[in-house]
């Protein structure tokens, strides 16, 4: 049966992720019963929620949609998809120990299709010693890639040895590490092949496209909480997903109620990255970078989580720190403010609209 992955298409102009001004008047004012067990609940910049369990323990979760992008390949969609909800998880130093997923595909999928997808679900998450516990799969019409459907991983933990963006204290180092808009070089790498191809070589166009096998930044996480927590070395870690690293830098400053004084311009930049931003006029610090992690270091810690995120290949740059003035919030003179929309995403929608009908 023919690959059931969707056409090119007219994409509408707000599509992605709700503003954070919607956020605080739609869904913060509406989340159910309060209950003294929630620690961390729904907050812009938290990556996670907390619920106080019994005899001193805290059970940690994150939700995300199942992001599955056919043209990424089956096998490699589905490693993406898994580490995009992982990552988040991972953030509070933790490794997942429960998942549940929900897998809603559009009619027209194979049953190989599926297998590949649940079977590279399970090789992760044995990898990383999570079970799955529960989920539900189905064709349904009304249902179109990429979006399949949603993922919940969990933990659980004593109530000291996890992180969160809420809990960053006055002092701390922001760190960065890989690239900037890793993520969406290799997006663009895979959605716009001949256009790289075509003016910047195939060298560069496999160079691109090397990015997606790094779309995740659990590895680097888990190398940094190895290290220690909180006083140890990381107070918290956040990926640079929707927005980029300058969403990503605004949103641990406003999750944790602290100021911060920061130098984008000290992120690195990979050459490729560069290249290929330069090509489709992205601006590299407000595009998606799934893969990218920023992390709040304990200032006498710095250079031992340095050097564990050198281990695993990553560049390490520092950017900043945070202070006890909440209501500064810098990059470099200037207020450190997120983009209004995320670059790749404009790029694609650009891309995807002027590429004709059929």
């Amino acid at each position: 049966m023919a690959d059931p992955s969707p056409p090119a298409r007219k994409l509408p102009p707000n599509e992605g992720k709700i503003s954070p001004s919607f956020f605080e008047r739609a869904i913060r004012p509406h989340l159910g019963r309060r209950r003294r067990d929630v620690v961390v609940g729904p907050r812009t910049g938290v990556d996670v929620g907390v619920v106080r369990l019994p005899e001193d323990g805290v059970l940690l979760s994150t939700t995300d949609p199942l992001y599955i992008e056919p043209r990424l390949g089956w096998e490699r969609a589905a490693w993406f998809a898994f580490h995009i909800i992982a990552s988040d998880l991972t953030t509070t130093g933790r490794r997942p120990d429960w998942a549940t997923i929900d897998l809603a595909v559009p009619p027209g999928t194979t049953d190989r299709i599926l297998e590949t997808i649940l079977r590279v679900f399970d090789r992760e998450a044995r990898r990383l010693g999570t079970a799955i516990v529960t989920g539900h799969t189905g064709r349904y019409s009304g249902c179109a890639f990429p979006i399949a459907g949603s993922g919940t991983m969990l933990a659980s933990a004593a109530a000291e040895s996890y992180v969160t963006t809420r809990a960053i204290p006055a002092g701390a180092v922001l760190l960065f590490a890989r690239t900037v808009a890793l993520e969406a070089t290799g997006m663009l790498a895979t959605f716009f092949p001949e256009k790289i191809q075509d003016h910047l070589g195939r060298a560069t166009l496999q160079q691109a496209r090397a990015f997606t096998a790094h779309m995740s930044t659990v590895p680097d996480a888990l190398r940094a909480a190895a290290v220690g927590l909180r006083t140890e070395g990381v107070w918290a870690m956040h990926d640079a997903t929707e927005g980029g690293v300058r969403t990503a830098a605004w949103e641990m400053a406003v999750a944790s109620g602290r100021g911060l004084i920061a130098n984008l311009s000290a992120a690195w930049i990979d050459p490729t990255v560069r290249e290929v931003a330069d090509l489709f006029g992205m601006n590299p610090l407000d595009a998606s970078s799934e893969g990218t992690l920023l992390l709040a270091v304990d200032p006498g810690r710095v250079s031992d989580v340095t050097s564990a995120l050198k281990s695993g290949g990553a560049v390490v740059s520092r950017l900043g720190q945070f202070t006890s003035r909440p209501s500064v919030v810098r990059d470099g003179a200037r207020p450190l403010r997120p983009p209004a929309r995320d670059s790749f995403w404009a790029v694609v929608r650009e891309q995807e609209n002027a590429r004709p009908p059929g």
